[in-house]
């Protein structure tokens, strides 16, 4: 069996979450009761932050909102649909270059949707006014 989205994001139970552009197939699997969920938009303290990327979004703005909204220990996940390698490295690299994030894993998803981890950096997590 497949593992859940949940699992290969690392969601754990009891967390803060947010899933911003969530496609509906994958929504049953957060809402199970387990999790203080938010869609669509983000307040401070979040543990995980989903995004699935929208063709005319602004990475950059989008990625230094969402970094603002996590714990020191938390993660934003940017979930691309149908991407190339290339635009894969791209995002990472634009994200890295643009923010006080950086990278970390890289899962795909499936239904054709790669999920970049970033996190903060470790200067980042100290900086108590980010």
């Amino acid at each position: 069996m497949e593992d859940s989205i949940r699992i290969k994001l690392m969601v754990k139970p009891n967390t803060k979450v947010c899933l911003f552009h969530a496609r509906k197939g994958i929504l049953a699997q957060f809402m199970t009761g387990d999790l203080n969920l938010m869609m669509d938009w983000a307040e401070s303290g979040c543990d995980s932050i989903i995004y699935w990327l929208q063709q005319k979004d602004d990475l950059q703005d989008i990625m230094e909102h969402l970094a603002r909204q996590i714990k020191p220990t938390g993660r934003v996940w940017l979930v691309l649909s149908g991407a190339s390698e290339d635009t894969v490295k791209n995002a990472q690299q634009n994200v890295i270059d643009s923010t006080f994030l950086k990278m970390g894993k890289v899962v795909d998803i499936g239904e054709g949707e790669i999920a970049l981890q970033f996190v903060l950096r470790k200067d980042a997590k100290e900086d108590s006014t980010l």
